[in-house]
């Protein structure tokens, strides 16, 4: 007699009439007391004869060997002697079924090769190339030997759901154009399912693979549903087609997750996935937006030439043995509260990066073309950089790794090699080539082991960075530039603001102040244009100190300069200082731009000059047509000595000239002579009046003081 199934489905609770045979729950023939397998071999024989193809089949909880399989798949035949003919079910209801490869009851001899296929082992099922018209219902069947379903064709929905294959399933190149559910089915050997096409749902949700699970090729029309699935064994999905959303949250794979090739062209959800071995999605296509968040890699993440059309979500993933991620190329990358634990290397193509709360416990190199990145509260382990790359990144074959328009912003997309960045005043363009990134903030970053290097830094955030003096500036980084000539109501009603570096913060104080023209109260940020609360200027005061720290230590006077500047600046405009130091800081803001300006120095030499000059020449030098008095007695002379005269000479007297004669060309040239030599300590023998000695003696005090002034300045700009 064939085995009872009733120890393999202990708790299902039939709704259909059962076979009259002990602890059996086949469905009853009609007609009959008995399960198909439990009839007689006369009226087995009968029931047979009444199957045609195209027929349904209800064999629910019915034990079917692999011989009595085979005779009824014979007479659903479109030709029984024709071996290759086309077997064709209407709806097939095999639900609780148990399938197994023991002779089959009546005694019937099976085929040669009803037990083997093609070697591989011991076959219980065998639905090749079968065509179920209808729908068909494998739910809670249990298949003991190899399961076999390649080519077979499912017109209807396919119900595989709890379903326990303990040898191989091979579904390879079958078709199902309705949903095929395999919902905590129990893959206990291989599960083959090479170039099947699902035109309509996939649904393996918490299904176990114990074994090789093989999808390579597989197209999937409408959603792939893997989430929570188990993969013990290899899972390869290598050049499988996503057409819908491909769902593997919660999935665990426990040796290699191969989706090299693969295209998802609907979103791709891997949210809480955990990779125990390699992950490799090398040359894989994501169309639409792709969440990798809370995922944990144990092995490789491989990611080489990947392209992401939408955003690439890996917040809050775990890399624990990555040492390089990607090339890829993506519209925007999210790697927030991301861990990895080895130093890494990212290469990526991208028009946003966010690290938001990222950890790169021994240290990273990013590397990156393009994108607006923000790094708040990132954590560097170790020695790390930040790098723009201009040239396109290449896979381990040569192939250029590069984003297509479609990932780019308008800013940035466009086939020249340049693009058109504006200033801060959206007047000044900057020719700043398109592959040059552009960091947004460090806030709350220790940068004491960061290098930026061909980094935009025109709209960074530095406000609450940590070792901010310790940060290292490599290349072509700019910052951020004032606005030029500006008009308002303010006194002067038309002003420039000198060209030097200014931090983004700058801007919203700006914005506050009454001379705010070209100052934005809102800065950059991944998600658009933010208006922060403005940035003190005691706060910005240290901010300033600690870049111009870490430029000096770089040699980049010029660039230290600009920061004295604005610390200057800052400490000038700040609550805190006091009424002198303001006036005083006014004062040297004034004649010398903080001794960083050698233009205004000059300027105030010449002015001073031009002041002596005129003081000078209308008091200072007397009338030069004065004569001196000569006074003295002539004595009479003694016999046989010569006579001796004694004169006495009173200086003229040093009086201006008449009004009409003060600014004569004579009194002109003497007075800028004597003008130019008191600012370098030049005495001449011109007679003074009282008040052009003084105003000699002011020109010898500040004349050398601008000139120093002036020579200070300019050895800042040039220094190195």
């Amino acid at each position: 007699m064939p085995e009872d199934n009733s120890d393999a489905m202990p708790h299902v609770g039939p709704d259909w009439p059962t076979c009259a045979a002990d602890v059996c729950i086949g469905r009853q023939i009609e007609g009959f007391e008995r399960c198909l397998a439990h009839l007689g071999t006369d009226e087995r024989d009968d029931v047979l004869r009444r199957f045609a193809p195209s027929d349904d089949v209800d064999l629910r909880g019915t034990t079917l060997t692999i011989g009595l399989l085979e005779r009824l798949l014979t007479h659903m035949s479109e030709d029984p002697a024709d071996p290759a003919a086309l077997v064709r079910l209407g709806r097939a209801d095999f639900r609780y079924c148990h399938f197994h490869d023991d002779d089959d009851a009546s005694g019937t001899e099976r085929p040669e090769d009803a037990a083997v296929d093609d070697g591989t082992g011991s076959v219980c099922a065998r639905f090749k190339g079968v065509w179920f018209s209808g729908d068909a219902v494998f739910s809670g069947a249990r298949f003991s030997g190899n399961a076999v379903f390649g080519h077979a064709q499912f017109s209807g929905d396919a119900w595989f759901d709890g379903v326990r294959f303990d040898g191989d399933a091979r579904f390879d190149r079958a078709r199902f154009d309705g949903v095929a559910g395999f919902h905590h089915a129990r893959f206990d050997g291989d599960a083959r399912f090479g170039d099947v096409q699902f035109d309509r749902y996939a649904v393996f949700d918490g299904a176990q693979f114990s074994g090789y699970a093989g999808f390579g090729g597989a197209r999937f029309g409408l959603d792939a549903k893997f989430s929570g699935a188990r993969f013990a064994g290899n899972a390869v999905f290598h050049s499988a087609q996503f057409n819908g959303y491909a769902l593997f949250r919660r999935t665990r794979f426990g040796d290699l997750a191969g989706f090299g090739l693969a295209r998802f062209s609907g979103y791709a959800r891997f949210d809480g996935a955990e990779f125990g071995g390699d992950a490799e999605f090398v040359g894989a296509r994501f169309m639409l937006g792709t969440a990798f968040d809370g995922a944990q890699f144990s092995g490789a993440a491989e990611f080489i030439d990947a392209h992401f059309s939408g955003d690439a979500k890996f917040a809050d993933a775990r890399f624990e043995v990555a040492t390089k991620f990607g090339p890829l190329a993506t519209r925007a990358l999210d790697v927030d509260r991301a861990s990895f634990a080895k130093l890494v290397i990212v290469e990526v193509e991208a028009d946003r990066l966010s690290a938001d709360d990222a950890r790169f416990e021994r240290g990273v190199e990013l590397r990156v073309r393009r994108p607006e990145v923000s790094m708040r509260r990132t954590h560097f382990g170790g020695p790390s950089s930040v790098s723009g790359m201009p040239a396109p990144f290449k896979s381990p074959k040569g192939r250029s790794v590069a984003a297509v328009p479609e990932q780019l912003t308008a800013e940035t997309a466009g086939s020249g090699s340049t693009v058109a960045v504006v200033a801060s005043d959206d007047r000044r363009p900057v020719g700043l080539e398109a592959w040059v990134p552009r960091l947004l903030s460090v806030q709350e970053t220790d940068v004491a082991q960061l290098t930026l290097a061909d980094v935009d830094l025109r709209w960074c955030r530095f406000a609450g960075t940590h070792h901010l003096d310790e940060l290292s500036l490599e290349g072509r980084s700019p910052f951020n530039r004032p606005p030029n000539w500006q008009a308002g109501w303010a006194w002067p009603p038309v002003w420039r603001w000198t060209t030097r570096r200014v931090l983004a913060e700058e801007h919203p104080w700006r914005a506050g102040r009454r001379k705010s023209g070209g100052w934005s109260k809102e800065l950059p940020d991944l998600d658009g244009a933010a208006q922060v609360p403005p940035v003190g200027p005691e706060r910005l005061a240290v901010l300033y100190r600690s870049l111009r720290k870490a430029f000096e230590d770089a040699k980049n006077e010029a660039g230290a300069g600009d920061f004295y500047y604005g610390e200057m600046e800052a400490r000038r405009h700040a609550p805190s200082t006091s009424r002198a130091e303001r006036a005083l800081l006014t004062a040297y803001w004034l004649i010398s731009g903080y001794g960083q300006r050698a233009t205004r120095a000059l300027a105030a030499l010449v002015m001073l000059i031009g002041v002596l000059f005129v003081l000078l020449t209308q008091h200072g030098l007397p009338d030069s047509t004065a004569l001196q008095q000569m006074t003295g007695t002539v004595p009479a002379a003694a016999a046989g000595q010569p006579q001796q005269i004694t004169f006495e000479t009173t200086p003229a007297p040093a009086i201006l000239p008449p009004q009409d004669q003060l600014w004569t060309t004579d009194r002109m040239r003497k007075a800028i002579r004597i003008a130019l030599g008191s600012v370098i300590f030049r005495d001449t023998d011109q007679k003074l009046t009282p008040a052009g000695v003084w105003t000699v003696m002011a020109g010898r005090a500040f004349g050398p003081l601008l000139l120093a002034l002036a020579a200070l300045a300019i050895r800042a700009r040039v220094k190195r």
